[in-house]
């Protein structure tokens, strides 16, 4: 999908999108939602797998289980919400080069 098409489809100029490929700016969740949406995109997103499979899972109040059991579309907007979370708060939850 070009530049322009997805533009269109978000209400954004083709250079908003530019941006966003670039890594100038970021979208919002919403945004990140309906190119999900428009785009038929069915992937994890990088990590997600690995992260539910080796990581120790910190929450005490969440079922790790009951997060393997999300399908795949909800474990996007999952991931999604958490990187955007703890990127308000300042905490980088991204992977470094020694656990790819």
């Amino acid at each position: 999908m070009s530049q322009e098409k997805l533009g269109e489809y978000l209400g954004k100029s083709k250079a908003n999108i530019s941006m966003w490929e670039s890594g100038a700016h970021e979208p919002s969740f919403a945004q990140l939602l309906k190119i999900i949406e428009v785009t038929g995109y069915r992937e994890l997103l990088p990590g997600l797998s690995a992260a539910l499979e080796k990581a120790h899972w910190p929450f005490h109040e969440l079922s790790l289980d009951k997060v393997r059991k999300i399908d795949d579309r909800d474990l996007i907007k999952l991931e999604t919400v958490i990187q955007i979370s703890a990127k308000q708060i300042g905490l980088d939850v991204s992977k470094d080069d020694n656990n790819k």
